[in-house]
């Protein structure tokens, strides 16, 4: 069922009255990974933060953030909901079945990415959802796409590429309470370090916040998977400068709603490694393959190559280092792991499609 107070709210109340906000997801597992600490000879501990199973329908990181933007979206009575991302987004993709169950009209600008079967099954998808597609259009030229809307469409709202809005970002805020209130019950031990995904930003940024808030003392690791221009959102080319904007306008942005939220100063910059990316968005790598493998093989929990894969790469090239000997060391994954065929229609094709995407399917 899902989580009706979130755990933010319970510390500070006042957000409770002026947040908007609907639940969607429920508290995610968390488990060590026994299977893989055995077969690597392991000496740090291996944990994992099950987001891939925040809902029952669809999991990832995603669920977190849409339950206070589309509650937003109904507050303000809008009709569409518009965002963006690539071919095969997960962020559009949950913000399609979401938008959807409350009745809202999902809007996607699509951007270019490596073709997979995947990809093509989540384009289905979209259209069986009665999602409305635009593009496909390169990195740059699909922002401006979505700039230039944003000043005709007056019943639409425009939900940010990974919904990274500081109202997002709050999803992530309450997920480092639901993991205070975890290593307090004695659900796992309190992590050295932690390693997530950095994409859109808005995951880190809300940890990052909801960390120093929460009183938790963690090294949190940032592994890029998305092209560096992601970072101008927050009106720098760093993405760790962007990730500290974020996580500080997220905070200004609470302290509207609740003025007991204290001040805090964000003197260091988070690590992120760049390292991983491999040198396009969605592109394979051989390290990333390789820790999906290892993770279905050892554990029987799918990573994707695109995201997870990658990040889980990053830590297992950590964790062979002496530092990190004796440590507990927790990777969130933000994947989704739900089965999404049944939402797609059995009677739709491709040419049910916009022309402009049938070239994906010859």
């Amino acid at each position: 069922m899902p989580q009706i107070l979130p755990f933010l709210f319970e510390a500070y109340p006042a957000l409770r009255e002026n947040l908007p906000f609907i639940p969607l997801i429920q508290k995610t597992a968390v488990q060590q990974l026994n299977g893989i600490e055995e077969a690597l000879n392991c000496k740090s501990q291996l944990w994992i933060k099950r987001d891939d199973q925040s809902t029952d329908i669809y999991g990832g990181n995603k669920p977190r953030k849409l339950e206070f933007l589309l509650a937003d979206v109904l507050s303000q009575h809008k009709t569409y909901v518009l965002t963006m991302g690539g071919l095969g987004s997960n962020h559009c993709l949950a913000t399609t079945i979401f938008a959807k169950q409350l009745n809202l009209k999902p809007i996607l600008i699509l951007f270019y990415q490596p073709l997979t079967p995947d990809v093509q099954k989540k384009l289905l998808i979209f259209r069986s959802l009665g999602a409305e597609l635009l593009g496909p259009y390169g990195t740059v030229s699909s922002l401006f796409q979505y700039l230039i809307l944003h000043r005709r469409r007056k019943m639409t709202y425009f939900l940010p590429a990974g919904g990274s809005s500081p109202l997002g970002v709050v999803g992530f805020v309450n997920a480092a309470f639901e993991l205070k209130a975890q290593i307090e019950n004695g659900e796992m031990p309190k992590p050295d370090y932690l390693f997530v995904t950095c994409g859109t930003l808005g995951t880190m940024a809300g940890l990052l916040l909801g960390f120093k808030l929460a009183q938790l003392d963690i090294n949190l690791i940032g592994v890029r998977v998305v092209q560096k221009i992601i970072s101008i959102y927050n009106g720098t080319f760093s993405f760790a400068n962007s990730i500290r904007n974020l996580a500080k306008k997220t905070l200004k942005f609470l302290r509207t709603h609740d003025k007991s939220i204290p001040k805090l100063k964000f003197k260091e910059k988070p690590m992120v490694l760049h390292d991983y990316y491999g040198g396009g968005y969605g592109k394979l790598t051989p390290e990333g393959e390789k820790a999906v493998n290892l993770m279905e093989t050892y554990e029987n929990i799918q990573l994707d190559t695109t995201y997870t894969g990658k990040t889980f790469a990053a830590l297992l090239d950590f964790i062979r280092q002496k530092e990190f000997a004796n440590k507990i060391v927790l990777f969130w994954n933000t994947y989704n792991s739900r089965d999404i065929s049944g939402f797609l229609s059995p009677t739709l094709t491709y040419q049910d499609l916009p022309v402009s995407f049938h070239k994906f399917f010859k």
